[in-house]
């Protein structure tokens, strides 16, 4: 949009009027962020020639209709900085959605919580059912036996806006540097969910299994917890050898550990087999070629000194391939372990804050130091948290 256009609307609709034309026509996509020029914005707003004047006269926080209001006598300033906060904002949102080749959202559940370190109790803690004697009464079950504990961490940055790249008319690089900010605390979030999946960071005591609130690592080499097949596999020693990903008979065998071996924790009697499919196979990038050529194939070929034979693969479609590079990334993880279940049914995303984004609307050291015009801070607060322990199979590949 052009300075003088900017400049008549502004005249025509008022400052709150401008401001929330401009966020209507933002919302039903008939302007985008960079359809302005934060230059052209200061010129129409009066500030251009005075931007140090920006930093001089701090705002008063509040409510933008108060910020905004006509007998407000630094209105045209406030303006530029309210709707600058809105396009930057913006843009850090569009760089935060930019989810290509992230995977994080398909191995949890997202769960919105108003509080940390919350309890939930675990999915197979509950007593089966029990028949009932007629005039008898139903026997009660007990979800406190079993339960986890949540944990959330807050993650942000914040963005200054020097005083050069608007007087340059650098908007483009100042969108760059909001998509920036928004796509790597989206990175970050997405390596806290790979890392966590994993267990990855067992080793130095960052728990992603808590329970009864105290950490504990997820894929016990023992087997205790019903979802490790390799060496070290006391509890369920037919599967204690290591299975590399090679070909559809290595699927068939982690499948088969989890129809026998995979059992619920009943307070009532023996334990029994719990019907959890398999939805998903996780695996290094190393293995994401393998992976997806044994899902993917619908035929197998089998050949031997006397013959060839060909059938349908067991295997087809049944399952959905994922793979991150921060599972080859060092430490904690070996590039040639694999895992396979229900990641969702397993993994909880407890979400306090969502991602958001605000604007310092008063004068700060950085102003006088660095001739900041302004400030965007863009932060989430959330945490991955295992609810259990039978969902997902870690095999040993190596």
């Amino acid at each position: 949009m052009q300075g003088t256009s900017l400049s008549t609307l502004i005249e025509s609709h008022g400052p709150q009027g401008f401001y929330h034309k401009l966020c209507q026509l933002l919302n039903e996509k008939q302007l985008t962020p960079d359809d302005f020029s934060y230059h052209e914005l200061a010129e129409a707003c009066g500030v251009l020639p005075r931007l140090r004047s920006l930093r001089e006269s701090p705002l008063s926080d509040g409510p933008v209709s108060q910020l905004l209001s006509e007998a407000n006598p630094g209105v045209s300033s406030t303006l530029f900085q309210v709707v600058t906060g809105e396009l930057i904002g913006r843009k850090v949102i569009e760089g935060y959605d930019d989810d290509s080749g992230f995977i994080g959202d398909r191995l949890v559940t997202v769960m919105p919580s108003q509080m940390r370190s919350t309890r939930i109790a675990g999915f197979t803690a509950l007593a089966g059912p029990t028949q009932v004697p007629e005039g008898h009464p139903y026997e009660e079950s007990n979800f406190t036996e079993k339960s986890v504990t949540t944990l959330e961490s807050k993650q942000g940055r914040i963005l200054s806006i020097n005083e050069e790249l608007i007087a340059f008319d650098q908007t483009g690089e100042i969108n760059r540097r909001a998509m920036s900010l928004g796509y790597y605390l989206r990175q970050e979030r997405e390596r806290t969910i790979v890392r966590a999946v994993t267990d990855a960071d067992a080793s130095i005591a960052q728990y992603v299994y808590r329970p009864d609130g105290t950490g504990q690592q997820l894929y016990k080499s023992n087997g205790s917890n019903r979802n490790f097949i390799g060496v070290g596999n006391t509890t369920s020693t037919g599967f204690n050898a290591a299975v590399p990903l090679v070909d559809w008979t290595d699927i068939e065998e982690a499948l088969q550990y989890r129809a026998t071996e995979v059992v619920d924790d009943r307070v009532d009697g023996n334990p029994r087999p719990v019907v959890i499919p398999a939805r998903q196979l996780l695996v290094p990038e190393a293995l994401r070629g393998t992976a997806r050529s044994i899902v993917n194939s619908t035929e197998i070929t089998v050949t031997t000194v006397e013959n060839e034979t060909r059938f349908a693969n067991p295997v087809h479609g049944q399952l959905e391939v994922l793979s991150s590079p921060f599972i080859d990334e060092q430490g904690g993880q070996a590039t040639s372990d694999w895992f396979i279940g229900d990641f969702r049914r397993q993994f909880v995303w407890t979400e306090i804050w969502p991602v958001q984004t605000f604007l310092q609307r008063s004068e700060s050291e950085a102003a006088f130091e660095r001739d900041v015009v302004l400030r965007v801070k863009a932060r989430y607060f959330g945490g991955i948290s295992a609810v259990d322990t039978l969902c997902v199979t870690k095999v040993d590949g190596a």
